[in-house]
């Protein structure tokens, strides 16, 4: 989908990191910069951001003439914000597709303080879109329709790779791509500490670390080859990655995962206030 066939106007609401992330990513896709309009709280951080990326600058109460309208605060920030949000668009005919960033807020509770014809969309980046590689799921709310999916998509795109996902799955996807940069930032800082203890200076082993994770990451989605077949093709029978992987299956890393992210998930929907029932070890093993 060319940005040329869309037009996108698009206004962000929230300059952090994510939302400043996103402005970034449109720019650099190519759209215009007065087609791209940032709101904040703090005035001085709002005409930073606007002032770096060439872009415009509104008020919460008129944010201008927009397609996708991005929320992008913090979750205890989302209430009064929507509340001006819902005031200004009941006083305007404008009806954009309004984008939630906003962990652990639904689709339904957005849609409470905004005009029933405006189409919600619920989405879930991860921090790599800071650098363009993001994958973002996205959910639709009751009156989004597939022209919105759409169009949201587009704006996303810019910032990487964009999946479709039923709302009751965002949960889930926090707890796997979400809070999954994490996890790789800790797998990279055990490397680091481990090389270490084998005598290699701090500088080198985080060259080695980082330079050997951001090359397998690059392997992963090449082709047909899945990660179960890149790692069988680095093992040599009796060699020296089988005697780690060993170590690895001993402790049971595999059911630690499993541990971990699905503690993430019932976090996630804890901070929702949706109750859901637990993973089970079987419906965990089907997936």
């Amino acid at each position: 989908m060319s940005w040329e066939t869309w037009c996108v106007r698009v206004t962000v609401i929230g300059v952090g990191r994510i939302g400043e992330a996103l402005v970034a990513g449109l720019c650099r896709a190519g759209t215009s910069a007065e087609s791209i309009t940032v709101v904040g709280r703090s005035m001085e951080r709002t005409f930073d951001v606007a002032h770096r990326h060439g872009v415009r600058v509104a008020d919460l109460r008129n944010p201008g003439e927009c397609d996708v309208l991005v929320v992008a605060v913090k979750p205890q920030q989302i209430e009064g914000v929507l509340t001006d949000l819902g005031s200004a668009l009941r006083g305007s005919a404008l009806r954009p597709v309004v984008l939630s960033v906003v962990a652990g807020v639904a689709t339904k509770r957005i849609e409470q303080f905004l005009p029933s014809v405006v189409p919600v969309v619920r989405a879930m980046p991860n921090t790599p879109m800071t650098v363009g590689a993001a994958v973002t799921a996205i959910a639709r709310g009751a009156a989004a329709t597939e022209h919105d999916l759409r169009l949201v998509e587009s704006v996303l795109e810019s910032v990487g790779e964009v999946l479709r996902v039923p709302e009751d799955q965002l949960d889930a996807v926090t707890a796997v791509s979400g809070s999954g940069p994490a996890y790789v930032f800790l797998v990279a800082e055990m490397m680091i500490d481990a090389a270490m203890t084998l005598g290699l200076d701090r500088v080198t082993a985080d060259r080695l670390v980082t330079g050997t994770l951001a090359g397998s990451s690059a392997m992963l989605g090449v082709g047909d080859v899945g990660p179960a077949q890149l790692r069988a093709a680095v093992t040599s029978p009796a060699g020296t990655t089988a005697a780690a992987l060993e170590v690895f299956e001993q402790s049971d890393i595999r059911r630690t995962f499993r541990g971990a992210l699905t503690a993430a998930r019932d976090r996630s929907v804890e901070l929702s206030g949706v109750v859901r029932p637990p993973l089970t070890p079987a419906s965990a093993d089907q997936r």
